[in-house]
């Protein structure tokens, strides 16, 4: 039996919305082409772990080591904040999970963990005018950074919020918006992909990219 692609592990809802949208809807802008059910087990690539961040931290061997027989390359997504590593820096987080799947039979190079940091909000701060209207912004676009900053949640020169959860969590609450569950699959289907410059974001699109990369248009002609 020939593995399928891709075998993806993530942390919660908010996190299997984003990446479901981005692997089902955004392959063109993220340069890929692959074959991605994104329903669960057995049949499906996708699993979202009831053991949160810190499960996928501890578990990350034992939950990707099934996928080891049935698909060609494996990833694993969570945050860096409640994963009980939030003492060291977000690569080498990667770089030690990444070694125990190694360990655990995977070659080197077709598995990989991309650690949030700290979590998974850090995605939705890009110039993207889209970021604004799904948080409510729409019409007051060009206030939403004052208004932040002015609230000691988003420093002067920075790209992002330094604490990018509250910052989305305040600019909703201002509109009276309220966090719906789709509402990363929204973001993650009408933001400017390269516009995000957070670096695990671009881990992950990198690493995609190397996977799975889209022929080139001349070749498939």
């Amino acid at each position: 039996m020939s593995k399928r692609d891709l075998f993806v592990v993530v942390a919660d809802l908010d996190a299997e919305n984003a990446i479901r949208t981005l692997l089902c809807q955004r392959q063109p802008a993220l340069g890929i082409q692959l074959d991605f059910n994104p329903d669960r087990p057995p049949n499906g690539d996708l699993l979202r772990y009831s053991g949160r961040d810190s499960g996928c931290y501890k578990d990350a061997v034992d939950l990707l080591r099934p996928p080891q027989q049935t698909h060609r390359h494996g990833l694993l997504c969570f945050d860096r904040h409640g994963s009980g590593a939030e003492s060291r820096a977000r690569e080498r987080v990667e770089a030690e999970v990444e070694d125990r799947l190694v360990a655990s039979g995977w070659p080197r190079g077709h598995v990989a963990a991309v650690v949030l940091d700290p979590e998974l909000e850090a995605w939705v701060w890009s110039s993207s005018p889209h970021v604004a209207e799904l948080l409510g912004w729409g019409e007051d676009r060009q206030n939403l950074v004052p208004f932040l900053q002015g609230r000691g949640l988003w420093e002067p020169d920075c790209p992002k919020p330094q604490d990018p959860k509250a910052a989305m969590e305040q600019a909703l609450r201002s509109k009276r918006k309220p966090r719906g569950a789709r509402l990363f699959a929204e973001l993650a289907s009408r933001v400017t992909l390269q516009g995000c410059q957070d670096p695990a974001f671009q881990k992950l699109q990198q690493t995609l990219a190397s996977w799975f990369p889209a022929p080139n248009p001349q070749e498939s002609q």
